[in-house]
C-alpha cells in the first residue's frame, strides 16, 4: 500500500472543515441563547419599569379628621379591576354603610371619593377614600376598623401583571386576574 500525499492533504482538510463547521455551530448557538437571554432581561426590565404597588392605610390624629387612604407607590399606573370592603367579612357597598356597621350612626356627613373598577393611580399617588370629621364619631370608627374593616383592591399593571391588595396582609399578592365581584363590589 502506497501513501498517497493526496488522500493525505484531503482527510486534513476534511477534518479541519469539520472542525470548523462545528466551531461556527456553536458560535451560532451560543449567539442565539445570548440574544434570548438578553431580550428575557430586557422584557424584566420593561415589566418592572411599569409595576405598580398599592398600599392601603388609615390616620386619625387628635383633633383631626379620620382618613382611609389608598396610595400607588410603585413606578407604573395601578389599573384597579375591583375594590371590596367588608364589615365583619361582609361586603357593603357605600361608606355610609360602612361607618353605620362599625359607629351605629347613620348620618351621611361623610366625604369621599370614588374608587373601584375603572379607576387608574398613577404612579406615587395618594387618594383619600373616605373622610370623617373629626370626633366621636371618627374615634369610634377608626377604633372598630382596626378589627372589623377590611379593604381589598385589585389591580393590574399595564402589562396585565395582577395583584391583589389586602388591607390585612402587609404586601400585595400576585394574582393570575381580577375577576369581577359584582355582588361584593363596592359601589361608591
Amino acid at each position: 500500500m502506497t501513501d498517497d500525499p493526496y488522500t493525505s492533504t484531503r482527510d486534513s482538510g476534511d477534518r479541519l472543515d469539520r472542525v470548523l463547521s462545528i466551531c461556527a455551530g456553536i458560535a451560532a448557538i451560543t449567539a442565539v441563547a445570548v440574544s434570548l437571554y438578553q431580550a428575557a432581561l430586557a422584557r424584566q426590565q420593561l415589566r418592572a419599569s411599569a409595576w405598580p404597588y398599592v398600599t392601603q392605610g388609615n390616620s386619625l390624629t387628635q383633633g383631626q379628621p379620620y382618613q382611609r387612604m389608598v396610595s400607588n407607590e410603585g413606578v407604573g399606573p395601578a389599573r384597579v379591576r375591583s375594590f371590596v370592603v367588608l364589615v365583619d367579612a361582609q361586603p357593603v357597598t357605600k361608606w355610609n354603610d360602612a361607618v353605620k356597621a362599625l359607629t351605629g350612626e347613620g348620618e351621611p356627613a361623610l366625604g369621599y371619593s370614588s374608587f373601584g373598577r375603572g379607576s387608574v393611580l398613577p404612579a406615587g399617588a395618594e387618594k383619600t377614600l373616605l373622610v370623617l370629621p373629626a370626633g366621636d364619631r371618627a374615634v369610634k370608627f377608626w377604633s372598630e376598623a382596626q378589627t372589623r374593616l377590611r379593604t381589598v383592591v385589585c389591580y393590574c399593571s399595564v402589562y396585565d401583571e395582577c395583584w391583589s391588595a389586602d388591607s390585612e396582609e402587609d404586601d400585595p399578592a400576585p394574582v393570575r386576574s381580577c375577576p369581577a365581584e359584582s355582588k361584593r363590589e363596592f359601589a361608591q
